[in-house]
């Protein structure tokens, strides 16, 4: 409905990564120049280091529709894995037979193998690894040591996108992986106020918004709010920036004011800070595998059912049977096989969906199971901050989790004043209320909050992974990705 309002083409500010829209302030052009520079240079290592939201993503999908025609790109993001895991994808990628017994393979021949069959056509190779701070030490080590083989001018180049995390891994192994540059790289730096203010200035022409009709759509007021905010985050600043465009629309106004940008003070998780500082204890406590420590999981949850403001008490559902209605995993089944079969492969996750005739499973799971909206009732009311609080209180089933060694997936992290206005707007809908049992909050405190949100629980990681290819286009659109339990968790540490 803004488009209209505002006169846009299309949406200013969506989170999928575009790379027609590249912001070129705060230095996002020249690192996206320079990293392509090296590239063509044949560097063998450069790094791109910058926090959640920063717009690594997005640079490097850049760099993929930048390189000349005899560059081959191989794109891994989530690389959750061993080393022989990591080759396998590219690998593939790059040709491998999919067909025959994988186990019999030396990857590192393989790849050798397909590199020089490039190399001989004259085209080279650039294996980006997105969220590669997620790669195991030992697995970075190995990829880092094996650079060195394909300096023999076999053309291919290791670009590595990650968190400061990663940076921090590769620090550690520069002692042991002299021959390589390690220091090689560039650091995406957040957004200053001006830029910031350039950056909305940005987005707003490049969807169609004519300037001299309208002017400068965002008030001073309203720019340095969002800054505020935001603290130069693009993730943030775009969904600040897209609930701003909406208030400003519903009241029927052409500018974006400082009302528009409206933080939510009213902090009704205090429950998820419980679950918390519960969660430090027993880490400090190393009770993580005993049974005395899920019998205090458990004693405080029903605790926190019985609590909450004005003694009133908080339903939580999700740690119930009421809320894991899904078959467990028999015993002996492989993820994969639960997946095609009728019995979904998750504990409190996505079903998995047999394929439908015609299809294949892979295609049925590519394309995912269609979200069945459930409508309100002629006269139902559904009270968002109701649901808000019970998803908290879910919360403290992935502590549960957590000590069983299962597995999630991250939907999203909002870190914004309104980041649980949004949430709460969004689990009314439809679609996300028929899923509502399935999602799990946690937060953090930082100033502004931020605010998990989890999908599932799952047995393993191949289940977790299964259910994210088979969920909900709905859901996917967040670019969800699986993790361990226990690493959502270390998320809420810092």
């Amino acid at each position: 409905m803004y488009l209209e309002h505002f006169h846009l083409t299309q949406s200013p500010f969506q989170e999928e990564p575009n790379p027609e829209v590249l912001f070129p302030g705060a230095k996002r052009e020249d690192i996206s120049q320079s990293l392509l520079l090296d590239v063509l240079a044949g560097k063998p290592l450069v790094k791109l280091i910058g926090r959640e939201g920063s717009g690594k993503t997005l640079i490097c999908r850049v760099i993929i529709d930048r390189l000349p025609d005899n560059y081959e790109v191989v794109y891994i993001d989530n690389p959750v894995g061993a080393f022989d895991d990591l080759l396998r994808l590219a690998c593939l990628d790059l040709g491998m037979n999919p067909i025959g017994n994988h186990e019999t393979i030396n990857f590192l021949q393989e790849l050798r193998r397909l590199l020089e069959l490039r190399k001989a056509a004259n085209k080279k190779t650039v294996l980006i690894i997105d969220e590669a701070e997620k790669l195991f030490l030992a697995t970075l080590e190995r990829l880092v040591r094996h650079i060195s083989d394909y300096q023999d001018d076999l053309g291919l180049t290791i670009i590595l996108a990650g968190r400061p995390g990663l940076d921090a891994n590769l620090e550690q192994l520069a002692v042991f992986c002299a021959e390589v540059d390690m220091h090689s790289g560039y650091y995406l730096e957040p957004l200053n106020e001006n830029e910031t203010r350039q950056y909305l200035r940005f987005r707003l022409n490049a969807a169609g918004l004519s300037r001299e009709q309208h002017g400068d759509i965002f008030t001073e007021g309203a720019v340095a709010k969002i800054f505020e905010s935001a603290q130069g985050n693009l993730r943030m600043i775009n969904i600040l920036a897209e609930e701003a465009l909406q208030v400003s629309c519903s009241e029927k106004s052409f500018m974006v004011l400082l009302d528009h940008v409206e933080p939510d003070d009213d902090d009704r998780d205090a429950m998820g800070s419980k679950v918390l500082e519960l969660y430090e204890l027993l880490r400090h406590n190393r009770l993580w595998t005993a049974g005395l420590g899920l019998a205090v999981v458990l004693v405080l949850v029903i605790g926190f059912m019985l609590s909450g403001k004005g003694g009133k008490e908080l339903p939580v559902q999700s740690t119930s049977e009421k809320s894991l209605k899904v078959l467990p995993q028999q015993a002996g089944e492989s993820p994969s096989s639960a997946v095609v079969g009728s019995a979904p492969a998750t504990r409190g996750g996505a079903a998995a969906v047999p394929a439908e005739p015609g299809k294949s499973a892979g295609n049925a799971a590519a394309e995912g199971p269609a979200a069945v909206p459930v409508p309100a009732k002629e006269g139902e009311r559904r009270d968002g901050d109701k649901l808000f609080r019970e998803r908290v209180g879910a919360g403290a089933g992935l502590l549960a989790g957590s000590l069983r060694g299962g597995y999630t997936i991250q939907l999203m992290m909002l870190a914004s004043d309104q980041a649980q206005a949004s949430i709460t707007k969004t689990l009314i809908q439809d679609e996300y209320y028929s899923l509502k049992d399935q999602l799990y909050i946690l937060r953090k405190k930082t100033n502004p909050p931020s605010l998990f949100v989890f999908y599932g629980m799952f047995d393993s990681m191949d289940a977790a992974r299964e259910a994210r290819n088979s969920m909900p286009v709905l859901l996917r659109k967040h670019h969800p990705y699986p993790l361990s339990i226990s690493e959502a968790l270390k998320k809420l540490e810092n």
